[in-house]
């Protein structure tokens, strides 16, 4: 699939509220360029996408939230990832890179090797830092406009590479990122949905969270990592619309019970 002229797209809430929800890995597009030295399986592009946390968080404008996606497949850099780009002196990638990925969480290996430094940089500079750029500016219009701002990063995540986690993990950097009213606020709706709930294990919260949170400035982060078998079938990806449906009641939830925490 190519990649949109923008880096994302922005779903606007008739009445601006003081989140902004920022999604970052659901999408299975890898523009002309990357796809020469990406090789992605379709099967790969599905298995490691967050599936379908663009709609699961779909009903967020209706409760006053700004809506970030990405456009561009986790394949063609990773959004949740400070990205490493070579010195001048480096021929190679560090070791390790994550924000390039390399093999599919479905066992594909779909890169030999690192691309160019030139490309990594391209994708550096035309699509990782556009989508932060405009997740900041987000963020600083609603704590322009509220007093304070609160991000949230949401994402799904395979059940069968992390058995036994919870329904739903919270993501605070270790309490970091955001004050504990906004913690408690989403335990409140988890409990109240019936969802088993986490802190931090095994998601912390990755790069969005490092970036936006400025805590004493009045903006605060959270991730939010919803499991696959609330919505999805394991095996297929196919998804159960009623389920959709419940964890989209769910997310909404969230954002009300913010944006109330946010205004005491």
């Amino acid at each position: 699939m190519p990649v949109p002229p923008s880096p994302f797209r922005v779903h606007e809430p008739e009445t601006p509220g003081p989140i902004v929800v920022e999604v970052p890995h659901a999408s299975l597009a890898v523009d002309e360029l990357a796809a020469r030295f990406t090789r992605v399986p379709e099967r790969a592009l599905a298995a490691d996408a967050d599936v379908a946390a663009d709609a699961l968080f779909g009903d967020v404008t209706l409760e006053g939230a700004a809506l970030v996606v990405a456009t561009a497949s986790r394949f063609v850099i990773d959004l949740n990832t400070a990205p490493r780009v070579p010195t001048p002196y480096e021929d190679k990638l560090p070791y390790g890179l994550r924000e390039v990925r390399r093999r599919s969480a479905s066992g594909e290996q779909w890169l030999e090797s690192p691309p160019p430094r030139a490309e990594v940089e391209r994708r550096v500079r035309d699509v990782f830092e556009p989508y932060h750029a405009e997740v900041a500016a987000r963020l600083a219009d609603a704590r322009a406009r509220h007093g304070v701002a609160i991000l949230v990063s949401g994402h799904a995540y395979p059940d069968v590479m992390f058995p036994g986690a919870a329904d739903v993990v919270l993501g605070t950097r270790g309490g970091e990122s955001a004050a504990s009213w906004a913690r408690d606020a989403v335990a409140e709706v988890a409990r109240a949905h019936g969802l088993s709930l986490a802190l931090d294990d095994p998601f912390p919260g990755g790069h969005a969270l490092d970036r936006h949170a400025r805590r004493d400035e009045g903006v605060h982060a959270l991730q939010i990592e919803i499991a696959r078998r609330l919505y999805c079938d394991a095996r297929t990806l196919a998804l159960r619309p009623d389920d959709v449906a419940r964890v989209r009641g769910f997310t909404r939830s969230v954002i009300a019970a913010l944006t109330s925490a946010a205004a005491r």
